[in-house]
């Protein structure tokens, strides 16, 4: 048997379609009404859209802030390392310690 392009259309078609009625069915199980092809129905207000659009550009805003905010503290770094080096750095032992029980009291009380 010879195939042509017009013997070979008919199972194109039929591929087609099984192709569609199974996009359907997923559309469908995802809750949307297939007949009507639209999406479910969902009822949003104009004050929801605005508030998230808010909400989007202040946590835009905080991103751009984080991101062009170094993560270290350049000036101290350097500050300490000058000390450091010229054996200026005095780390006081009691000072330590106080942070060390007050840091156990408040995770203690949590």
């Amino acid at each position: 048997m010879r195939v042509n392009q017009a013997n070979s259309a008919p199972i194109q078609n039929q591929d087609a379609r099984s192709s569609e009625a199974s996009k359907k069915a997923e559309l469908k199980k995802a809750g949307y009404d297939v007949e009507a092809k639209s999406a479910p129905s969902t009822t949003k207000t104009d004050s929801v859209n605005a508030e998230i659009s808010s909400k989007a550009k202040d946590m835009a805003k905080a991103k751009q802030i984080a991101t062009d905010t170094s993560d270290v503290r350049e000036a101290k770094i350097a500050e300490l390392r000058e000390k450091i080096q010229n054996k200026k750095y005095d780390v006081s032992s009691s000072a330590i310690a106080d942070k060390l029980v007050d840091d156990h009291i408040r995770m203690a009380g949590a």
